[in-house]
Formats: structure tokens, C-alpha cells, sequence
């Protein structure tokens, strides 16, 4: 008599930040420009922090992007690489989680742009700045984000054991630690 054996099969679910990730940071570069009378480009980010590409306070950083943030939520182009993996990635049977640090306040401009956008997700965890706790909670096979810092300080977390870290290349994200990096 044969013996049945359950197999079961893993759920794969992969992750993906928002700002630099699957939506392009020009429109907010733009508007920093706009506001603080400075002509930065793209390639000149050499660091994450807008404070400190601007030469301006955290206070002024906030209050900029405070002024400007509901243009950005619902106006940023998606970045067409990630956006089509994503889409990819969907029809395949993968469960795609977004985790970003946006705050609550801006989920509904979220949802309309990623809709507008034609990107697909199961779930949104939004006010997540830090992401480790979603990562291992969710057990994600795989996550995307910009943020080199996030990503180097993750992969000394025992989520670089069942994860694969990817970063999103930028200028700004060039010196960092990862499993891999994504060109868009």
C-alpha cells in the first residue's frame, strides 16, 4: 500500500518599498529644487537624505516635504522596471506586499496612484520605516528598496538568512551592502 505525503507549498511573497522603488523620486527631487532655489540632479544624490543633499535642516526638510507630499503621493511616474516585475511577478502566483515608511495619513493618495499606475499588491503596510518586523513577519522571499542603509542594516538580521535583499540602484545607494541589485 502507498503511503500519501502532504506536500506543502510555500507561499513566495516579495516585498517593495514605494518612494525609489516603484515610483521615481524625480517629481520630489523637482519640487526640493523648486523650493529651496537649487538645481540638484538625479545623478548629483550621493546621499539618501534630502537634508543633506540640500544643505538644509531635518525641520526644513520635514516642512518642504510636508507642503509637497500630496503632489508626490499622487503624481510620482512609476518606475516602469519595477512596475512591470511587479506585474510579473502577480500573474506568476507571487504575493506582492508593499511596506512603506509614507505616513496613514497618506493611504488613500497611495492606493489611487498605485491604481492610476497599474500596480498590483495584496497587502500595504504603510508607517513602516524601519520594515524589519513586516519582513520576518510576512517570512518575504524577497525585498525591494532604495534605501541603502535599510537594506545594509537588514542583512545583518537573521532576515538576510530567508530573504533576498535587493537594492534598487541609485547614486545615492552605491557603497551599501546586498544580495542584489535591481537596474531601472
Amino acid at each position: 500500500m502507498k503511503r500519501r505525503v502532504k506536500v506543502t507549498k510555500k507561499i513566495l511573497r516579495c516585498g517593495f518599498d514605494l518612494d525609489g522603488t516603484l515610483f521615481s523620486i524625480k517629481l520630489m527631487l523637482q519640487r526640493f529644487n523648486e523650493a529651496t532655489g537649487k538645481r540638484i540632479e538625479f545623478s548629483q544624490l550621493n546621499n539618501y537624505s534630502f537634508a543633506d543633499v540640500f544643505k538644509i535642516s531635518d525641520q526644513q526638510e520635514y516642512d518642504i516635504f510636508s507642503r509637497i507630499k500630496t503632489d508626490i503621493n499622487l503624481h510620482s511616474k512609476p518606475l516602469k522596471k519595477t512596475a512591470n516585475l511587479v506585474r510579473h511577478l502577480s500573474r506568476q502566483g507571487i504575493e506582492i506586499d508593499i511596506i512603506t515608511a509614507r505616513r496613514e495619513s497618506a493611504m488613500e493618495e497611495t492606493k489611487i496612484a498605485l491604481k492610476e499606475s497599474g500596480i498590483v499588491f495584496d497587502k500595504i503596510f504603510i508607517n513602516q520605516p524601519n520594515k524589519y518586523n513586516v519582513i520576518k513577519d510576512l517570512n518575504l522571499t524577497r525585498y525591494f528598496d532604495d534605501q541603502g542603509q535599510l537594506i545594509e542594516r537588514l542583512m545583518k538580521t537573521d532576515v538576510a538568512d530567508f530573504c533576498e535583499l535587493t537594492l534598487i540602484d541609485a547614486p545615492y545607494n552605491q557603497k551599501f551592502s546586498c544580495h542584489s541589485r535591481f537596474y531601472v
